[in-house]
């Protein structure tokens, strides 16, 4: 079974993926553009710096042949201006003397000797007073360096501020790529968790006491949700949807289904238990028919005595109330009810229940403990299944009791029934000293169909119909069995709901 240790919404879970991704593919990208970017750069700045140094050099073949340092000086200026990345140009004899340059003053000592082989070199330099900058130093030879050399000093700022423009830019992007994947993730997060969420909803309340379906879409079909797809496409949310609407269909048509097999259940078991009752019921009315026959028999035999026959009269009268109420109970416990909760009386229920069973409790010579508190709290529920519970849970009582009579017929039977408040519950103990069950067996009992009686063969659904009957009504019931022997059933029904 899945433990939920660690819950992270949909949300979430989008922004740290395309963070992720966004954050990886960025880093790859900028590591290589500024490789590649830097690699061009330094390429071109060394190419168009060599082509700017040969050419100059080409250029001063001429003034140096006739040694004219003023044509010279001339040139390397206009160079120098017409390129706003030159940082100084000064060309040099083959003895490493100036000729000419464009320093303000003399061109530094360590400049000239720091590139003597004619490469491509970058170097540090205090090009101005307290400025220290990047120059690519570049040398070119005049003819075959017999006649000297060309340097030519280029700034590398406008590279690296190029190069640094670019990854600025390209880390705008990603900002931009994340804010909009995070944005992203809201809107597809809400498109997806909100129709998740409705169902999830809507699961949760339903209600399987009241399991209708009473929404209907265009096509005059049954549905339990509608879902308005944002993009207007049929799409797998779609799907789902139809699903689960199919899916409540079939659970009400299966809900509908157990619904009646219960109720088909619980009837079965008060016929069965109709069949237990039919002796007692038949004795019950039996004995006050006798009565009236022997009152009608008396009033025949002296028809003028209006007297006696007025007694004889309010007797058959009290029989004849006696049969209807016995017959009335039978009636009520018999038809077939529909479970509604009203307010109910538990100690009127027992009563009635004991009424209907008095027959066999006498005839098993069984003593009936009552212990009933003076102010007992009515509770909302069932009257006649509540009455089928108890019919259930004492004809079971009475079973066991003789069965203990079968080792020991003097044996006396006893039945305790208490009726006791909780915080919550109101509950009834029905106690018996009868044969009792085997530890081992106590789980099985509320089985269908499982039963352990030997003087007769039970049903097997009494206890199973009463814990289905006590649940719908939101109780419980418990059993264990009596140090003393015999069992005591526990029912606890809520006195708030």
């Amino acid at each position: 079974m899945f433990n939920k240790f660690f819950s992270l919404r949909l949300f979430w879970k989008f922004t740290i993926a395309i963070v992720l991704v966004v954050t990886l593919f960025g880093s790859a990208n900028l590591y290589f553009l500024s490789y590649s970017i830097n690699d061009l750069f330094e390429k071109e700045l060394s190419n168009n710096g060599l082509i700017s140094a040969k050419t100059l050099a080409d250029r001063s073949i001429e003034p140096i042949l006739y040694n004219d340092l003023a044509s010279l000086n001339k040139l390397v200026s206009e160079v120098k201006r017409n390129n706003k990345n030159i940082a100084y140009v000064f060309i040099l004899d083959a003895n490493n003397n100036v000729m000419a340059h464009t320093f303000s003053k003399e061109v530094p000592l360590n400049l000239i000797n720091i590139n003597k082989n004619n490469q491509i070199q970058t170097i540090n330099l205090e090009y101005k007073e307290g400025i220290t900058t990047l120059i690519r130093d570049i040398s070119a030879p005049i003819i075959d360096s017999s006649v000297g050399q060309v340097r030519m000093g280029f700034y590398e700022d406008q590279y690296l501020r190029t190069l640094n423009l670019a990854k600025s830019f390209f880390l705008g992007l990603v900002v931009l790529f994340l804010i909009v994947g995070i944005i992203g993730a809201f809107i597809f997060s809400y498109i997806i968790t909100k129709p998740i969420n409705l169902l999830s909803n809507t699961a949760k309340k339903l209600d399987l006491n009241q399991f209708k379906i009473n929404a209907f879409n265009d096509d005059k079909k049954e549905i339990i949700l509608s879902w308005q797809n944002p993009f207007g496409v049929h799409d797998e949310i779609d799907d789902l949807f139809e699903t689960f609407n199919g899916m409540i269909k079939r659970l009400e048509k299966t809900y509908t289904e157990l619904q009646n097999a219960q109720e088909s259940l619980m009837q079965s078991e008060k016929i069965a238990a109709i069949g237990t009752l039919s002796a007692g019921i038949a004795h019950e009315i039996n004995n006050p028919i006798a009565g009236i026959q022997n009152c009608l028999k008396r009033i025949s035999e002296n028809p003028n005595n209006i007297k006696q026959n007025i007694s004889y009269i309010e007797l058959m009268d009290e029989a004849i109330q006696k049969i209807k109420n016995v017959v009335q109970g039978l009636l009520n416990f018999s038809r077939k009810q529909d479970l509604i909760f009203t307010e109910v009386d538990v100690k009127k229920v027992i009563e009635n229940t004991l009424l209907l069973i008095a027959y066999q409790l006498e005839k098993s010579r069984i003593t009936i403990i009552k212990d009933y508190p003076k102010k007992i709290p009515s509770i909302k529920g069932s009257f006649n299944h509540l009455e089928q519970v108890f019919l259930n849970l004492i004809i079971n009582a009475i079973d066991a009791i003789n069965e203990k009579k079968l080792i020991n017929e003097n044996y006396n039977g006893e039945l305790d029934i208490c009726i006791f408040t909780t915080k919550d519950y109101l509950g009834i103990k029905i106690k018996d000293n009868g044969i009792g069950i085997p530890d081992d067996k106590l789980k099985q009992i509320f089985d269908p169909f499982y039963t352990l009686k030997k003087i007769k063969q039970g049903t097997g659904l009494g206890l199973a119909v009463s814990l289905n009957i006590l649940q719908q009504h939101h109780g419980k019931i418990e059993v264990k069995n009596n140090v003393a022997g015999g069992i005591t059933f526990s029912i606890y029904l809520p006195l708030n709901k």
